[in-house]
């Protein structure tokens, strides 16, 4: 399960990427440039990507691909999340250490749900390009979801090197 899990995050974070990359290069903004971004910004963001051809659809066509892509990431995250913070509890001798990882469970279905939440609220703000009105911001979500997310992989990777050199 670990094996495909890490296949599968390996293979939608690739596609992901070159989305992101696409935004980037053709409008200088990227996902989380958008993720991260106060009204007046994001409403300008979600406008220019409307306007802003490429191939035959706009990026704004390119970024709501990729937060519906999103969604399977979540899932995968979450799973892959919760598979290899388990598997290093079963590791874990040291007790607050191992309660760390356990925490990071549930850690990793709050960092879900909130990324699930902001995925709903891009999407409502791409069906609106350029009014400010109808702009739904996410960087009070985002913010928060990347700090956990952080605490969540330093805990699980300072089990991880705590575990090689205790061998």
């Amino acid at each position: 399960m670990k094996k495909i899990l890490i296949l599968a995050f390996v293979i939608v974070c690739g596609v992901m990427s070159f989305q992101g990359n696409i935004l980037q290069q053709f409008s200088g903004k990227g996902i989380i440039s958008l993720e991260l971004a106060n009204k007046d910004t994001g409403t300008e963001i979600v406008s220019l990507w409307s306007d802003t051809l490429y191939g035959d659809q706009t990026l704004l066509n390119l970024a709501q691909k990729n937060t519906h892509l999103d969604f399977l990431f979540i899932l995968v995250y979450v799973l892959l999340i919760m598979t290899l913070s388990n598997a290093q509890m079963q590791r874990e001798k040291t007790n607050w250490l191992n309660e760390l990882l356990r925490f990071n469970l549930f850690l990793a279905f709050l960092i879900g749900s909130l990324d699930v939440i902001e995925n709903v609220r891009l999407l409502h703000s791409f069906h609106h390009p350029g009014n400010l009105a109808e702009f739904w911001r996410t960087d009070f979500i985002a913010w928060p979801k990347f700090m956990i997310a952080g605490w969540v992989i330093l805990v699980y990777l300072f089990s991880v090197i705590k575990g090689y050199f205790n061998k």
